[in-house]
């Protein structure tokens, strides 16, 4: 099976003696992976404030673990889309959501545990909505980034 080149793929070829775009598949796969599990964690993180609301108050402590293990995620996410703009050279978009939904995941952190439901809550369905956003678009990231697109 022979696959033709690009003069931008001989060019990076002829710089890194690798084949390109091995690293941006494997890495977009990973990041694929990431978001589609925060997207379900955060939809379980509803679920499960739900539950505590309704007096199922052991959901909390679920809550709880669902906010440091999306944390661990997020962290993630952020360490492959550094991996995927610059040792893939894929687009900048996922790194941005990752930092951006990991900020987001602290503050809300922050307000659950400062019982400001309030801010909690909205966020909560504000950051549950880019998830998912990000998930059904996530199959977009193994392109490679044009010029100074982002």
């Amino acid at each position: 099976m022979h696959t033709e080149l690009t003069d931008e793929e001989t060019a990076d070829l002829a710089e890194g003696g690798r084949r390109p775009g091995r690293g941006l598949r494997v890495y977009a796969w990973l990041y694929a992976g990431v978001m589609y599990v925060v997207a379900v964690v955060y939809c379980l993180q509803a679920v499960l404030a739900g539950q505590f609301l309704s007096g199922v108050y052991g959901a909390l402590s679920w809550h709880q673990y669902g906010a440091t293990f999306s944390d661990v995620l997020l962290f993630c996410g952020v360490v492959v889309g550094v991996l995927l703009r610059w040792r893939g050279r894929g687009r900048v978009w996922p790194l941005w959501v990752a930092v951006g939904l990991l900020v987001a995941n602290q503050v809300q952190n922050a307000a659950g545990a400062g019982r400001l439901v309030s801010l909690h809550v909205p966020l909560g369905v504000a950051m549950i909505v880019v998830a998912v956003l990000v998930a059904l678009r996530v199959h977009r990231v193994g392109q490679r980034s044009g010029g100074g697109e982002g």
